[in-house]
């Protein structure tokens, strides 16, 4: 449109929330305004579409002014009191602390892209401490120590580095325990091994 106008400002305005999911999940860009200045997430408070305007803060959309006021005034503008009170409660949150909207495979993205779990007010693992869900279950699962069993929650480089040292281990492995007792002895030194990544493995490996 001559406008601007975007189809997920269109779906925002209208409170179409699985069409915007699907927009935002084919890289819509959340921020885009139409030439007035107006964008998606300000429209869906102006018309007090809550859980579309969930979704757009979990995909990280910007709660800057626009020409028209910030999207907390806008939903005060009109009267729209448990939307407005949402926004106030979340202002803090990062897109992994949005659990009561997230699915699992955004959850899983989310963590395996990097997102911290203590960032924001509160942190994402704060809010899981107590949540349900698999969003919540997940957060949980990445704050533990590296696991065999978690491997699949940690960013790409930890998830790499874990990958070379398992391979480092099993090498040494395969090298020095070749008989029948080395090998009870090689299943030790990998038990071991799993252990110490444990400690060795952080979500913020380099």
């Amino acid at each position: 449109m001559n406008d601007g106008t975007t189809p997920l400002y269109i779906a925002c305005y209208k409170g179409h929330l699985e069409i915007a999911r699907l927009l935002l999940e084919a890289s819509a860009d959340i921020n885009q305004a139409r030439s007035d200045g107006c964008t998606p997430l300000f429209v869906a408070c102006l018309k007090g579409h809550l859980e579309v305007a969930k979704l757009l803060s979990s995909y990280g959309a910007s709660r800057a002014a626009t020409p028209f006021g910030t999207p907390e005034e806008a939903a005060n503008s009109r009267g729209h009191a448990d939307l407005a009170a949402w926004l106030v409660a979340s202002r803090g949150w990062t897109p992994l602390a949005h659990l009561e909207t997230l699915t699992a495979a955004r959850a899983l993205s989310l963590l395996r892209s990097g997102a911290s779990l203590h960032e924001g007010e509160p942190t994402p693992l704060q809010r899981a401490a107590g949540g349900e869900g698999e969003a919540a279950a997940l957060i949980r699962r990445a704050a533990a120590p590296w696991s065999p069993a978690s491997h699949l929650l940690f960013p790409a480089a930890a998830r790499a580095r874990a990958a070379l040292l398992v391979r480092s281990i099993y090498e040494i492995h395969e090298r020095y325990h070749l008989d029948s007792a080395g090998a009870t002895n090689g299943i030790a030194a990998l038990d071991f091994g799993h252990c110490v990544l444990g400690f060795a493995i952080t979500r913020e490996t380099q």
